[in-house]
């Protein structure tokens, strides 16, 4: 199945996909926030996206503040509009990690930084299919309580 992994923000969206096997995923782009529904939408159509998995901005304790229920609301938007099915993910701490990729990548760091928004996204839906695949492997061997 092809995921679409989404990482919001108050000012960019970064945005990943993963390949039908659900083996590799990729950056693909960051859009400014309030063009992200229409990227979305032609991303989704253009790439016979399935589903689309949006990162969810946790506080350490787990709570919802203010960009998880932006994220929410892009949830419901996509999930009405375009009849795709929307999973969440706790994106905790993979801003963090998805900037030191970044800085990785930047070379000598002399260069403009790139956002980190697409790296991001990358993380979240790895962060869901290895949970996916998990589950499923745990299903196929017959222990689906675990």
């Amino acid at each position: 199945m092809r995921w679409l992994g989404v990482d919001t923000g108050g000012a960019r969206v970064g945005l990943a996909i993963c390949d039908p096997d659900e083996r590799v995923v990729v950056p693909l782009e960051v859009v400014p926030a309030a063009v992200a529904f229409p990227a979305i939408r032609t991303i989704a159509a253009r790439d016979s996206v399935e589903g689309i998995v949006i990162g969810l901005a946790l506080t350490p304790r787990g709570l919802e503040e203010e960009s998880a229920q932006r994220a929410r609301r892009l949830g419901q938007r996509i999930e009405r509009s375009l009849g795709l099915p929307v999973e969440y993910e706790d994106e905790r701490y993979t801003s963090v990690e998805a900037e030191r990729l970044a800085s990785e990548h930047a070379g000598d760091g002399r260069g403009p930084r790139r956002p980190a928004d697409d790296l991001a996204a990358v993380l979240i839906l790895e962060q869901f299919l290895a949970r996916r695949h998990a589950a499923a492997r745990r299903e196929s061997a017959g222990d689906v309580d675990a």
